[in-house]
């Protein structure tokens, strides 16, 4: 049986991928969706390595999906298939890296988190969403709610602020498919460009007038370059 495990973003949890739980466990796939209890990667190491990863296809998003590069870029783990949604090799600004966040964009949040969590997590919910997606505003804030037993605010934001991926790329397994909104006000587009550049043989799937949550607010869509991945993963898997 083949395995999917979706890894979240910074401020929510595991639940937010309920379209996808839905979807896939309805087609008799297992399905995994963890709430990070820290963002380090040695939890994150710990737990891909008790799966049978041959046989696991591995989604992460955002500061996720940054966890998940850095996991496989330092140990020998190689799963079936890698989908990368809205991640970026560097989240900040750089001198040569011009498409991150300002440092001080990261900076306001971190205070903002810290002065109120409620208030601070539903002005960045709003931000993940493009203007033609305000209808899903007050269900996405729903998932950016304080959780006492989710990965650290501030910590989430300082690997934001600190992590630069872009030496370790070249370790990363074959084959990710990229998928990133067009309108993408947390990780710009360029982001998944430059991504795709840097990744050996990866694929670049665009959602047009979509913000920083396609599985979210574009949920058939999603699921249908998921089925894409899942099958031409067996179709590899099948040959002789």
């Amino acid at each position: 049986m083949t395995t999917l495990v979706f890894l979240h973003g910074w401020g929510a949890d595991g639940t937010i991928w309920r379209r996808q739980m839905e979807t896939f466990s309805g087609r008799g796939y297992s399905v995994l969706t963890p709430t990070m209890p820290v963002w380090e990667i040695s939890w994150l190491t710990s737990y891909l390595q008790e799966l049978l990863l041959a046989d696991t296809v591995v989604v992460g998003w955002s500061l996720g999906g940054m966890l998940l590069l850095e996991a496989l870029a330092q140990e020998p783990l190689e799963p079936a298939g890698l989908v990368l949604v809205a991640t970026p090799a560097s989240f900040c600004q750089r001198p040569d890296h011009p498409w991150g966040q300002p440092r001080s964009v990261v900076r306001a949040l971190r205070r903002a988190v810290q002065t109120d969590r409620r208030r601070g997590l539903a002005d960045f919910a709003s931000r993940c969403l493009a203007p033609e997606e305000v209808s899903f505003q007050e269900d996405l804030r729903q998932n950016y709610r304080p959780r006492a037993n989710g990965a650290d605010l501030a910590a989430g934001l300082d690997y934001l602020l600190h992590r630069d991926l872009r030496p370790q790329l070249p370790r990363i397994p074959a084959g990710a498919v990229i998928i990133q909104g067009e309108q993408d006000a947390i990780v710009a587009p360029a982001q998944a460009e430059f991504l795709q550049g840097q990744l050996n043989q990866a694929r670049l799937v665009r959602f047009p007038e979509t913000g920083h949550v396609p599985f979210f607010s574009r949920a058939e869509e999603f699921n249908e370059v998921l089925v894409d991945v899942l099958e031409r993963t067996q179709k590899r898997d099948s040959l002789p």
